[in-house]
């Protein structure tokens, strides 16, 4: 908990959440987005999951501009409700240090 007067210069988890319209599967989305995170971020993949009802996981690691260590999980999958609309999840923990 922060208080009035102080700052906080360590990372904190983040969570992004997108609703993106595209006319591709969700497996072709999900190779071209995290294909852009590889090439323009120089993120690093470190894993795939994809489960029964075609929630493509993807994990990566990567540094920031303050070289702190974060990982990220992209979760996307196709909006159940919304035809031509895909659900992008991104939540990015901090690393500590060792």
């Amino acid at each position: 908990m922060l208080h009035s007067g102080e700052v906080y210069v360590n990372p904190q988890k983040l969570k992004y959440e997108y609703k993106v319209e595209s006319d591709l599967s969700v497996e072709k989305f999900s190779d071209v987005f995290c294909t852009r995170l590889i090439t323009k971020h120089k993120w690093e993949k470190t894993g795939l999951e994809v489960s029964a009802d075609e929630t493509y996981t993807s994990r990566f690691k990567f540094k920031d501009e303050n070289a702190h260590s974060w990982e990220c999980e992209v979760r996307i999958q196709k909006d159940k409700t919304t035809p031509r609309q895909m659900d992008v999840i991104m939540t990015m923990n901090p690393q500590l240090e060792s």
